[in-house]
């Protein structure tokens, strides 16, 4: 039975699809009779192979769903208290709107799962695989995710502050290597990122909250590009010389990139002057050598710019690139590691 063949329910005047083994919807079903005789139905049903469920908003409880494959079903709109679905197939399962608690989906396989306007209040999705789920407007009531696999999920717009184990390795796929929510679309992914910003920061794991603060101003840089904002311009250079004030190891990198730069733009125009030797032309050490004391304002006074007007502009860009760079690093690491 896939999604698609769910039969319409037997009253007219509802728009509805009938439940799995019953030929009308919740509202029009016989519950009592329906529930009673669910578990045995499910489990005859699923001994022959994978069963696409249509439970759509149906309230039950204690039921136990553990190692069947319900790729395809829904229970949108459901309200399930207790149920177990251990080691179950769930992929591409439809649960927007529904209630759980206490459910237990330990080791089961939810990817493409959709809980999109979900609440979960006591449940267990350890070691559970959620790669690609939609947690859209979820709500997380004290809900486990130790071990689980978040890989390119969406969270936007969820409320994690029940949320338990959650850390940057939840997003990381063994498969693909990568890491990360899904960033398909920059906007969705930007405030995705921001939220598991703030819950990580919240639960003091300040260098996971670091990389979701740096892919949160790296969707905002895509969608910057996208939509052509001038505002990108200044957001690759933060990125460039930073990493958005989140690597403070890319500044080391950037300033010695810059003395290097300046270093061989000095020796190609042959910039510098020394002052013992005020006729021969500086070698590319040299070079190299006056590009960082100007970077550092040391300015010893063995090399000077030679009296050219642009010579001068051209030290002088260097000369004021150097303390904002140490400043950058300093900001850098306090943002880094002063609240952990």
């Amino acid at each position: 039975m896939a999604q698609r063949d769910f039969q319409k329910c037997r009253s007219e005047s509802c728009p509805e699809r009938a439940l799995s083994f019953a030929d009308s919807c919740w509202e029009h079903v016989d519950r009592e009779a329906f529930l009673q005789a669910l578990p045995a139905r499910v489990r005859t049903a699923a001994s022959s192979g994978p069963i696409a469920l249509n439970l759509k908003k149906v309230t039950c409880g204690n039921l136990d769903f553990s190692g069947l494959d319900l790729r395809g079903s829904s229970f949108s709109q459901s309200h399930l208290t207790y149920c177990l679905f251990i080691g179950a197939n769930l992929s591409e399962v439809d649960l927007i709107g529904s209630r759980l608690h206490g459910c237990d989906f330990v080791g089961a396989e939810l990817s493409d799962v959709n809980l999109t306007r979900s609440t979960l209040d006591h449940c267990s999705f350890a070691y559970a695989d959620l790669r690609r789920a939609y947690l859209v407007e979820a709500r997380f009531k004290e809900v486990d995710f130790m071990g689980a696999q978040l890989f390119r999920a969406i969270l936007w717009n969820a409320d994690l502050t029940g949320a338990k184990h959650l850390k940057k390795k939840n997003f990381h796929d063994p498969f693909s290597k990568g890491d990360g929510l899904n960033e398909d679309n920059a906007i969705v992914a930007f405030e995705s990122y921001r939220t598991l910003k703030h819950h990580l920061h919240d639960k003091g794991l300040f260098e996971d909250g670091s990389w979701a603060s740096y892919r949160e101003l790296t969707m905002e840089r895509k969608h910057l590009f996208n939509t052509r904002d001038p505002r990108f311009i200044p957001s690759f250079l933060m990125n460039l010389f930073s990493g958005y004030t989140e690597k403070p190891n890319r500044v080391i990198l950037s300033s010695l990139a810059v003395v290097f730069f300046f270093g061989f733009v000095y020796y190609l125009f042959d910039v510098p002057r020394s002052q013992s030797l005020p006729m021969a032309r500086a070698s590319l050490s040299d070079c190299v050598y006056f590009s960082f004391i100007t970077f550092t304002t040391v300015g010893y006074g063995d090399f000077a710019p030679k009296a050219v007007c642009w010579f001068r502009l051209l030290a002088c860009t260097e000369a004021f690139s150097g303390p904002f760079m140490a400043g950058l690093y300093i900001f850098t690491l306090t943002r880094r590691y002063a609240a952990g």
